[in-house]
């Protein structure tokens, strides 16, 4: 399911840290850019004209956050492997964040009133060895489990951006809560993919509740052991 967050408050790049796709020898309209997680990739679209990007093999839009949603149409294909870009006030500048199941992008949108030769009309994404990564081994090491062992996770691990949490197929699943800053617990919003129950954040300590019975995780500090 693909969860869409407009507007959103995110982190705005300078122009000089974007990295503009270069253009195609044949067709400059048509564009490839290396992928970088740590790299924001600047688009400039022209009025009246929309650019598609096209992800990964294999790859799922999963969350769409945009800055200024009132001057952008941003709309994934059915697929959610393609993202069209269409500016609605020319001048606008703001930033665009996309999370795959494989992969963050990040972009900083410009609009501009006429279409020139570095206005990319489509844009496709180069990997290393153009092979999607694999996703992340399970690392129990991440997490200190407590709590009655009944609800405790048989796996669980984050990537930065998701908590991906499995249990034994024949384990009932318990609700979920985070934290939150004044000590009170908050219940989450998971869903399941591919057999995991996934949730949208990171935090610092999770509690599983089921009847009486509860159980926590708390995130370990890199290096620290269980």
């Amino acid at each position: 399911m693909m969860r869409f967050l407009l507007p959103a408050l995110l982190l705005i790049a300078t122009p000089a840290a974007a990295q503009f796709p270069p253009a195609n020898d044949a067709d400059p309209r048509l564009q490839t850019v290396a992928y970088d997680p740590g790299q924001v990739v600047g688009l400039r679209v022209a009025s009246g004209y929309q650019t598609t990007l096209a992800f990964g093999p294999g790859e799922q839009i999963e969350n769409i956050a945009i800055g200024d949603s009132d001057a952008w149409q941003v709309t994934p294909n059915n697929r959610g492997d393609h993202l069209f870009i269409k500016p609605l006030r020319i001048g606008s500048v703001t930033n665009l964040t996309v999370v795959t199941g494989a992969r963050l992008y990040s972009f900083e949108l410009t609009a501009v009133a006429t279409p020139t030769p570095d206005v990319p009309f489509a844009v496709r994404f180069q990997y290393p060895d153009d092979q999607p990564p694999q996703p992340a081994a399970t690392d129990l090491r991440r997490y200190r489990l407590s709590g009655a062992r009944a609800l405790r996770p048989d796996a669980i691990s984050d990537d930065g951006v998701r908590t991906s949490i499995e249990w034994k197929p024949d384990q009932t699943l318990p609700a979920v809560f985070a934290i939150d800053d004044q000590g009170q617990e908050i219940l989450l919003d998971g869903q399941v993919r591919d057999g995991r129950y996934v949730i949208d954040a990171v935090h610092e300590t999770l509690v599983f509740r089921l009847d009486r019975q509860t159980a926590r995780a708390a995130r370990l500090r890199a290096g620290a052991r269980r």
